[in-house]
């Protein structure tokens, strides 16, 4: 039974792969820190390595592992595929995972894993039994190329495209074949040369790089051969340094067909301390030809594999329904969000006309196709599904601007459609609860006076100052509450306008020094002298009014109100800050709530039939709550021949 460990600091992620793995795996769970020694008591056949560990860093344990077993088959699991995903292939990863995994490409992973794990092994009881086989026969020096190359082809083949790995066997089999005591393989990663593989270097060549004007790279692109220090004389100081630092002699450039250099091999002295014969570099030359084209090839498909996963988990992944067509309406592409909402699946639909999708989703791409109309948003009703989807659909053009295909892009609005109508229910329910609690309020104070007053009107008939204290109570309470509901009523009645050319600045201030002219604020007025705008005078006298009610209150009376007009943008604008402390809200919306806590129930509404007067004239009325003060903020459309 194949065994499988999984590192990781989350019970959840455990329990999930456990049951996804369990039928025909032992499965076991390590924390971070006992990795290492659980992996030498038995060796697993598959890691799953959790990225997201507290303690220990995921990467740093990948690179002990490794160290430990290079053999050791090892997937990450990522939050997404970034370039972190990347590095870690780029380390050793044998695959990386994306959360939340799909159950079917772990199974996948597994199984890929198990059949290398069964390579590994075949692999190490043959060359078990060619090492008896040649040290038995004693087989020629031509017989031990191809036995070589034999044995190469199949690393090569094993390890495929897994560069690391693969530089790490093809080092093997060269210290095998050769005895050098010492080798490094540099490959490049970007634009410089970072080691991938090394044998009897310890851990110093993990902080080695090689750049593009490096002393060694200088040599390769100046001569164009092969660096042997025995046989040169003309090798720079630092080149010549550099290689005795690590104990090397020899150095291969690794090339491409078109001369590019993707790799460079450092080989030091022979175990046997023979020195390395010309035949053998030779033959070294051989297998350095064909290892450029390995990992040329291995550089090539890891690229490529990796856009293609990613982009196979963007379209997996992506909360949005996705579909393709090629240019006769054939369906290329039909993400799981897709078969999600559809309920079929991309098997069943592959190279099949769009129509299999839906007749309304075929009908927008097919005009995609013909006429290259694009549409935006459109909301349809799905029918096989009675789902409200919101569809997007473009064509798809080649180089030359001709439509090769069409895209649809679209979202179930369904879930979005009904939240939204919950929540808009939900705030109007709020709204009318709050404001019926508030009315509620409001009216019994006074009823409790009028109550309490005509409960003792019996016995206290024939007080006169009972009577008189009664009479001037209940109808101060009466004039309270008919104020309350005439305002409720102006809430309520729909704003007729007469609406005149009227001098807004001339009007607003008059009425303002108007109402004031006897209270302790003091106003300064800025801005225009005069600016005319269409408006209903009678009406915005009514709504300055509620205003200056609201600031009186808040100011107690006193302090300096600013008040500004201004013309901005076809719209007029005028800005009232007072610097009152009385009255506090939470938010400026607060502001307009009517019978709001915070003030009189008659300033309250007041302000709000203020904004409902300001916003019948096409206007709007606004208040920003600043640290020390409150601005309101007024906008009414301005007369097209501005004054002023």
């Amino acid at each position: 039974m194949n065994y499988i460990l999984i590192i990781t600091e989350n019970k959840t992620v455990f329990l999930s792969l456990k049951v996804i793995l369990q039928e025909d795996c032992f499965v076991e769970e390590s924390p971070p820190e006992s990795a290492l020694k659980v992996i030498s008591e038995r060796r697993p056949s598959l890691i799953f390595l959790d990225s997201q560990l507290n303690e220990t860093g995921s990467a740093g344990l990948m690179a002990k592992l490794l160290l430990r077993d290079p053999s050791l088959t090892v997937v990450k699991l990522v939050s997404s595929v970034d370039i972190n995903a990347m590095r870690a292939v780029e380390s050793g990863a044998f695959d990386v995972v994306e959360k939340p995994f799909d159950a079917e490409r772990i199974k996948h992973i597994a199984k890929r894993a198990f059949e290398r794990e069964k390579l590994q092994k075949e692999n190490e009881v043959l060359k078990e039994k060619a090492d008896r086989a040649n040290v038995v026969n004693n087989v020629t020096e031509e017989a031990g190329e191809e036995s070589f190359f034999h044995d190469l082809f199949r690393t090569v083949a094993e390890n495929f495209p897994d560069t690391e790995k693969t530089g790490m066997e093809v080092l093997k089999a060269l210290k095998k074949r050769f005895y050098f005591g010492n080798m490094l393989l540099f490959l490049r990663n970007n634009e410089i040369f970072t080691p991938a593989a090394s044998l009897g270097m310890g851990d110093v060549f993990n902080e080695l790089k090689i750049t593009h004007d490096h002393p060694l790279t200088t040599w390769f692109l100046s001569s164009g051969r092969i660096l042997n220090l025995s046989a040169e004389k003309d090798v720079s100081y630092e080149c010549r340094s550099f290689m005795e630092v690590l104990h090397c002699r020899l150095a291969f450039p690794i090339k491409t067909l078109n001369g590019r250099l993707i790799g460079i091999l450092l080989a030091g002295g022979k175990l046997t301390g023979l020195d390395t014969t010309l035949g053998e570099i030779s033959f070294l030359s051989v297998i350095i030809d064909y290892l450029s084209a390995v990992f040329d090839n291995s550089f090539l498909y890891r690229e490529i594999s990796f856009r293609k996963d990613y982009q196979d988990a963007i379209l997996r992944n992506i909360p949005t329904g996705i579909i393709t067509v090629d240019r006769d309406g054939r369906i290329v592409i039909f993400n799981s969000y897709a078969e999600e909402i559809s309920g079929i699946k991309y098997e069943e639909l592959r190279d099949k006309p769009v129509e299999k999708a839906g007749s309304q989703i075929a009908d927008f791409m097919r005009r995609a196709l013909k006429s290259g109309e694009a549409f935006n948003r459109i909301e349809i009703n799905y029918k096989p599904g009675n789902i409200l989807l919101g569809l997007s659909t473009n064509p798809i053009r080649d180089e030359k601007g001709d439509i090769s295909g069409a895209l649809a892009i679209f979202q179930n609005l369904t879930f979005i459609k009904e939240v939204e109508k919950r929540e808009k229910e939900a705030e109007r329910n709020r709204y009318w609860t709050s404001l019926a609690s508030r009315l509620s309020h409001e009216l019994k104070n006074p009823l409790v006076a009028i109550k309490a007053f005509a409960q003792m009107l019996p016995s206290k008939y024939e007080d006169g100052e009972f009577r008189t204290s009664f009479s001037e109570v209940v109808q101060s309470e009466v004039r309270r509450i008919n104020e309350i509901i005439e305002k409720i009523n102006k809430l309520a009645d729909s704003m007729e306008l007469k609406t005149s050319r009227v001098d807004i600045v001339g009007l607003c201030s008059g009425q303002i020094n108007e109402i004031c002219k006897d209270g302790g604020v003091k106003f300064n007025f800025a801005g225009h002298e005069k600016i005319f705008v269409p408006a209903d005078a009678e009406k915005i006298k009514e709504a300055i009014g509620y205003i200056m009610d609201f600031i009186n209150e808040d100011t107690a009376g006193s302090g300096t109100v600013n008040v500004s007009f201004d013309n901005k943008d076809e719209n007029l604008e005028i800005s009232i800050v007072e610097n009152g402390s009385k009255i506090n809200f939470n938010s400026s919306e607060d502001v307009f709530i009517p019978f709001n806590t915070a003030t009189r129930s008659s300033v309250s509404i007041g302000v709000v039939l203020a904004r409902k007067i300001l916003e019948s004239h096409g206007g709007s009325f606004n208040c920003m709550l600043l640290p020390s003060a409150k601005n309101f903020v007024i906008t009414l459309p301005s007369d097209k021949d501005k004054d002023g």
